[in-house]
């Protein structure tokens, strides 16, 4: 949005710019006038007589308006407008604002469940703390990881949070308005792909790739966990080598360590693992399931 002036500041700018053009150019006529075709008004709060004022140009009169009173009604009342327009203007921002986060969740694809997933929600404890300060900075200062192409690996068991702080750092990208995130498993992310070849999908296969090769953050939670078919391999290896190759940053979470998915992922997984393992820095989490301790 632009600069919001007050109505003093417009006229005393738009005067200024009528003598700066008639100082420069000398077939301009005096540039703000009294316009004699309008009787002068009296001020409704202190009764000064006010007069019209235009601007001439050439001979002609342009944009008429009544000359604005300096008392202090007068004054009190424009600033009163003023306000008036500036809170519109900011809740028209706050609309906006709002609109345009909603769509980086719809298109996040970040369960409603995980939207309460954020850093304020996050029970910090000893295990966990230092994982929790690495996601809260890399959310924090994510445009300088994201031009370095630099995600997180982040493993532990079950339990312990990897996949809140990978839903935290989404939530605070798209609630900031600091870059695009598309969030799944392998199964949901890759699930679109598989229905692009069926009668009934209305995308190619191209646009839903090139979805995933280009949004400013991809978050694969638990790789591993998938079914390892050499299809899923292919399309899961093509993904993350097209963004490792045009420095676009991957957030994974996995119950594996590297050499289990390595093992697990028979057809690419070496290929997938060492291209993680140069984008991301590793994030280890040692520590109880908190889901146990809370039927306990």
């Amino acid at each position: 949005m632009g600069e919001i002036l007050s109505i003093d500041e417009v006229m005393k700018r738009a005067s200024q710019q009528a003598l700066t053009i008639n100082s420069t150019n000398d077939e301009v006529d005096g540039g703000l006038v009294d316009d004699p075709r309008y009787e002068p008004e009296p001020c409704p709060y202190c009764g000064r007589m006010l007069k019209h004022k235009a601007y001439s140009l050439f001979g002609r009169l342009f944009g008429s308006h009544l000359e604005q009173c300096d008392c202090p009604g007068a004054v009190a009342k424009r600033e009163r407008l003023y306000q008036e327009q500036l809170k519109r203007q900011q809740e028209e921002e706050l609309r906006q604002r709002m609109r345009k986060i909603e769509r980086l969740f719809d298109q996040s694809r970040l369960g409603k469940r995980f939207r309460d997933r954020t850093f304020e929600a996050f029970e910090i404890r000893d295990y966990n703390r230092k994982a929790f300060e690495i996601a809260l900075d890399y959310a924090q200062n994510f445009g300088r990881y994201k031009e370095k192409g630099e995600g997180l690996f982040i493993t532990g068991g079950y339990g312990v949070g990897k996949t809140h702080l990978a839903a935290a750092i989404t939530n605070y990208l798209i609630q900031n308005l600091k870059g695009t995130v598309i969030f799944g498993n392998v199964t949901t992310l890759l699930g679109r792909l598989r229905f692009a070849y069926s009668d009934d999908s209305e995308y190619e296969e191209t646009q839903i790739l090139k979805e995933l090769y280009d949004v400013d953050l991809l978050v694969i939670d638990d790789l591993g966990k998938e079914k390892p078919t050499p299809w899923v391999e292919e399309k899961l290896y093509n993904v993350i080598n097209e963004r490792y190759e045009n420095y676009k940053p991957i957030i994974v979470t996995s119950n594996l360590g590297v050499e289990e998915i390595e093992k697990r992922l028979e057809t690419c997984g070496g290929a997938i693992v060492s291209r993680i393992i140069e984008m991301c820095r590793g994030v280890k989490i040692m520590g109880a399931d908190y889901r146990k301790e809370k039927i306990k």
